[in-house]
């Protein structure tokens, strides 16, 4: 393929995602459109709004075709506003500038692509819909199309990577506590970096670093926070879920709940560089999903029963077992199953 070729094909590729944002727009409404209509608003054939419903319904939005009325999306679509949220994070300490896309791969990897080309600047990455989410320990997050919150932010904190211990857990506690703002049921963190309500998931973060270890450390920070998933969208997930948006007596708008949760985000890192996990220790008695509990810690190659019993400093979680307090950095933590 010539330069002029792969030229070509990268502007038909822009000019089709422009025409799927144009009519994402129209189509969140909720209210139905005619494919005469929408052909003629996009300047395009009847045939090619097929197609571009049908990559839609690829990312697992639910629309209906009805002969004589047109396409609908049932109680439209809640999408992400770019200029509303660059506006609100402007007077961010550590990161103000604001990428959001309709799709892309993963929003941690747009980051460390960018970083790489861009080293320096503090950025957000906020998608719709993410093709290949990442969750821990290689996972892959469930992300189907504007049903919940996927951001990463990149950043560089001057900070070794033997400092950030307990990062986190900040993070897992900044976010705890601005979306208990509006919630009616108490969010709760597990350690080491899951958000619960009464045992369920309602959200993930995945801290990856790099850099040296007595110098800075660009930190790539992923959140994915369930908002309005429904059963078909999660029949991949091993672990019980719950949404946001049943959580909330008031009605919130998905721009209004990322702006706050990104600029107090911005605020926990800005005070982590001041304190260290120091101001966040206090906290965790009260917002921890496990403490006083039997839990079992699962280990690459084991697994270990007790009680946990708080934290360290450090963010390592301390452990009650019939040998005494056990301290661990790494692992993953569930309810002890009964007998």
């Amino acid at each position: 393929m010539t330069s002029d070729d792969k030229a070509v094909k990268k502007s038909r590729a822009i000019n089709t995602m422009e025409k799927i944002e144009f009519l994402l727009r129209i189509l969140s409404d909720g209210s139905f459109h005619s494919g005469e209509r929408l052909a003629e608003q996009l300047n395009v054939t009847r045939s090619a709004i097929w197609k571009l419903v049908r990559k839609l319904k690829s990312w697992q939005i639910e629309i209906y075709s009805v002969t004589g009325k047109g396409y609908k999306i049932p109680g439209g679509l809640d999408l992400l506003d770019k200029s509303c949220l660059q506006k609100k994070l402007s007077h961010n300490h550590l990161f103000k500038q604001v990428d959001v896309f309709t799709s892309i791969d993963s929003t941690s990897d747009y980051l460390s692509r960018q970083w790489k080309s861009l080293p320096g600047v503090g950025r957000v990455c906020i998608a719709e819909h993410q093709s290949a989410g990442k969750g821990r320990k290689g996972r892959v997050w469930v992300s189907p199309f504007a049903a919940n919150l996927y951001f990463s932010i990149g950043v560089s904190l001057p900070l070794g990577l033997s400092a950030l211990g307990g990062l986190s857990l900040a993070i897992g506690i900044s976010l705890a506590k601005t979306l208990n703002q509006w919630t009616n049921r108490k969010i709760k963190v597990k350690w080491p970096n899951d958000l619960m309500v009464d045992d369920r998931k309602l959200a993930g973060i995945l801290v990856e670093a790099c850099g040296e270890s007595n110098d800075h450390s660009f930190l790539n920070i992923g959140v994915g926070i369930n908002w309005n998933m429904q059963p078909e969208h999660a029949s991949e997930l091993e672990q019980p879920w719950i949404n946001l948006k049943e959580l909330s007596e008031i009605k919130l708008s998905r721009n209004q709940i990322l702006a706050e949760v990104l600029i107090q985000l911005d605020k926990t890192l800005t005070g982590y560089l001041s304190h260290g996990f120091t101001e966040f220790l206090k906290d965790w008695n009260q917002l921890s999903a496990m403490i006083d509990r039997s839990v079992t810690v699962h280990l690459a190659n084991s697994q270990v029963n007790g009680i946990e019993a708080g934290i360290e400093l450090s963010g390592a979680l301390r452990l009650e077992t019939e040998s005494g307090i056990q301290i661990f950095h790494s692992g993953e933590v569930s309810l002890r199953k009964r007998r």
